[in-house]
């Protein structure tokens, strides 16, 4: 069947491009029906993590990854207790040095960022008074969410492929992998709009993040095809989400995908408003899709 949602403010409200939020009722009412409370439900790339938080308050056993510094500091500060110092660059600048020992401190920071600066910006050379304010708005209210004691089964900040990697390695076998990429739009293009989300924030702070890979139409379908194949591997069932508005369309991905020997066995579509979120103004409606795939016929020892 195919519904129109109107879009809900998820429970961690911070600017995040992506975030999905309103597509968050219509992936739990898919995917709870296959999996019961506290089994292991995973991601692939967690973003705001609204999406796990979702998951985990409701008693699922989380797994939340994503490569990108900023998504992995709202991921420490609102579903671990993790406090521990983080350590800076050498050649950090004063006025970022109060902010950089935790990740609430950065995420808070990240957060505030966005909001007041948009999508494409520079790093400012200082906070001014305003900047200040937003931040402590965002340290509030994910301090507030880390107080709920929600938490995360685990947390992992890798390279989608080596995540995945790692969990057949560690022999970690999941209920439900939710997968949801950086997509190209409709033309083929990348979304620049998360090079701010997952490469501009990279090492503010600290060194060591590695930029995100943002997929272009020369590579997204072969890039999808390998890690649903590897997340086969490790799970029960994938979820694999598109939109109407990304490239590959639904019809390519589709031919794709059983082109390929990948079959999957229902395929839930939800009409919402593109604007409600984000204000890119790049379509007024589309079409969400939501792939079930059955994975390996494997146990779950965890």
């Amino acid at each position: 069947m195919d519904i129109i949602y109107e879009g809900k403010e998820s429970e961690v409200v911070i600017p995040y491009f992506g975030q999905q939020s309103r597509f968050f009722k219509f992936f739990y009412d898919v995917i709870s029906k296959y999996i019961k409370k506290g089994d292991i439900y995973a991601e692939t790339n967690s973003g705001s993590n609204g999406n796990a938080y979702m998951f985990a308050k409701n008693g699922y056993r989380v797994i939340i990854n994503d490569k990108g510094e900023y998504s992995n500091c709202i991921a420490n500060a609102i579903l671990s207790d993790d406090d521990k110092v983080l350590s800076t660059r050498d050649d950090i600048a004063t006025f970022l040095k109060e902010y950089s020992h935790s990740y609430l401190d950065r995420a808070s920071v990240f957060a505030a960022l966005m909001d007041e600066l948009g999508y494409n910006y520079n790093i400012p050379q200082k906070f001014d008074e305003k900047t200040l304010q937003t931040i402590k708005k965002y340290k509030s209210h994910l301090s507030q969410l880390n107080k709920k004691n929600i938490r995360a089964y685990k947390i992992f900040n890798d390279d989608l492929f080596d995540y995945l990697k790692k969990l057949e390695e560690e022999n970690i076998v999941v209920d439900a992998m939710f997968m949801d990429f950086a997509w190209p739009w409709r033309d083929g293009s990348k979304t620049e709009e998360y090079e701010t989300s997952a490469n501009i924030l990279t090492n503010v702070f600290a060194d060591g993040y590695n930029k995100v890979d943002i997929w272009d139409k020369t590579n997204v379908i072969e890039n999808v095809l390998k890690a649903v194949r590897q997340a086969q591997k490790v799970s029960k069932y994938v979820f694999l989400s598109n939109q109407s508005s990304n490239f590959p369309t639904p019809e390519l991905l589709e031919v794709a995908l059983l082109k390929n020997g990948i079959q999957y066995i229902e395929r839930h579509t939800m009409l919402t408003n593109a604007t409600n979120e984000d204000n890119l103004n790049k379509c007024d409606f589309f079409r969400e899709y939501l792939y079930v795939i059955e994975g390996g016929n494997l146990k779950n020892e965890l």
